[in-house]
């Protein structure tokens, strides 16, 4: 190990030489959702694995993983590794190189926390290598999601791994219930809430995951095109997806369309939703819908940060902001549900039908406006009707109430109180 290289390992793990240094300097740390899961002791001899989009927070999470994995005595060190560094990247071009960190920084039982690793040449390979040694140490890894598009790593390390999506903060990780109105214009991303700079931060965070993951690491070559497809996503979002009316608009391809909404997708800036089709012939099995991960994201592509009650899409910003949180509560609670849309040849519709089995089916309809008495639309009787769900849920601005439509119980809960109902009917 040269002397540059064991300088910079020393300037990013202050802790190896002082004792006292903190791992993790944050004073307004949230913890996250899956925190308790991800403690396990069972994986301990796993990777774990956090992905998720740029500065939503899978640093911060492995530097508390080890922190609390230490303070449990369950490992002695932590090395931390930034893939960022080209020195780095150089040193990491075989898994020698944990022998060679064990003998120069005298490291017994140590985390290995790797971050972007997706800018390693082949990310999969070099983590199994590291898992296949059988070393007493914990690998823990973080990075974007080109770990999928770039390497499979996920299929290198079957059986070795345990991952985990990190995304922008959700309603039970801070209190976004006060903040309704910056969420819907700004997002929750961990940066932007804890900035007063929130329009100009989320610029520069665009900017940084088109240069970086776009641009550099899956060099696409027509950037332009990503952008401006970006743009009508977030224009149309909530709506039926058109393909053949976005490749005219781009002016290209059907098949570049769907290739740069994949990588939109695996890049955790969008999400697909997909129609349920249950089993009563009478549903579409359409186009999907594509959703934003986060509305700040979103109204940086529209160039629209106008405030909520002048917006003109003041329900398709809280229709978004509903399937965020929902997304998140599934994904980072490790629920094993999937998340539709509903929509019958006959115009019936739901918003949101959360789904396991059939007999654990969630439908929840989204009416953010002001109700003076519970009201059921038809798409929403026709869906209790056929299915006959225990539970369903209508989000209004600031009804409180609950009826029984077709044996189902309906919660009409304000937007303020999802993180306090809709975790608790998802399970019943």
């Amino acid at each position: 190990m040269d002397l540059r290289l064991l300088q910079l390992i020393h300037q990013q793990n202050p802790w190896l030489k002082d004792k006292g240094a903190k791992i993790l300097a944050m004073p307004n740390f949230r913890p996250r959702a899956q925190i308790a899961t991800l403690m396990l002791p069972e994986w301990d001899r796993l990777c774990t694995i956090l992905t998720g989009p740029r500065r939503a927070g899978k640093t911060t999470l492995g530097k508390y993983l080890s922190e609390q994995l230490l303070a449990q005595k369950r490992f002695h060190e932590l090395l931390y590794i930034n893939c960022d560094l080209w020195e780095i990247r150089q040193w990491l071009t075989s898994s020698l190189f944990i022998q060679e960190a064990q003998a120069e920084l005298n490291l017994k039982k140590p985390i290995v926390l790797i971050d972007e690793v997706q800018r390693l040449e082949s990310p999969g390979l070099f983590l199994k290598m590291l898992a296949d040694l059988a070393l007493p140490i914990k690998i823990l890894a973080s990075g974007s999601s080109q770990l999928e598009i770039k390497s499979k790593v996920t299929e290198h390390l079957t059986g070795r791994n345990f991952s985990s999506l990190v995304l922008p903060l959700s309603f039970s990780e801070w209190p976004a219930s006060s903040h309704i109105d910056d969420l819907l214009l700004y997002g929750s991303y961990p940066q932007i809430i804890d900035t007063q700079e929130k329009e100009l931060l989320l610029g520069f965070l665009f900017q940084d995951y088109i240069n970086k993951d776009i641009i550099e690491t899956l060099k696409l070559g027509n950037a332009d095109v990503f952008l401006k497809l970006m743009s009508l996503v977030a224009h149309s979002s909530g709506q039926l997806a058109n393909y053949n009316q976005l490749a005219t608009d781009c002016n290209v391809s059907v098949t570049m369309i769907k290739h740069y909404l994949s990588i939109a997708k695996q890049t955790y800036i969008i999400a697909e939703v997909t129609p349920f089709v249950g089993n009563k012939r009478v549903e579409l099995t359409s186009n999907p819908i594509f959703y934003f991960i986060d509305n700040g994201i979103r109204n940086y592509a529209l160039r629209n940060f106008s405030a909520p009650n002048t917006r003109t899409d003041l329900g398709l910003l809280v229709e978004g902001l509903v399937f965020q949180e929902l997304y998140k509560l599934v994904t980072q609670s490790f629920l094993n549900y999937q998340i539709h849309y509903w929509r019958t040849k006959s115009g019936a519709e739901v918003d949101f039908v959360v789904y396991k089995n059939d007999q654990a089916l969630l439908p929840i309809e989204v009416k953010f406006q002001n109700m003076k008495a519970p009201k059921v639309t038809r798409g929403f009787r026709s869906f209790l009707q056929a299915y006959q769900p225990k539970n369903a849920v209508v989000i209004t601005k600031d009804l409180i109430d609950t009826i029984t439509v077709s044996e189902s119980r309906i919660y009409f809960i304000p937007l303020t109180m999802f993180e306090r109902v809709v975790p608790l009917v998802i399970t019943l």
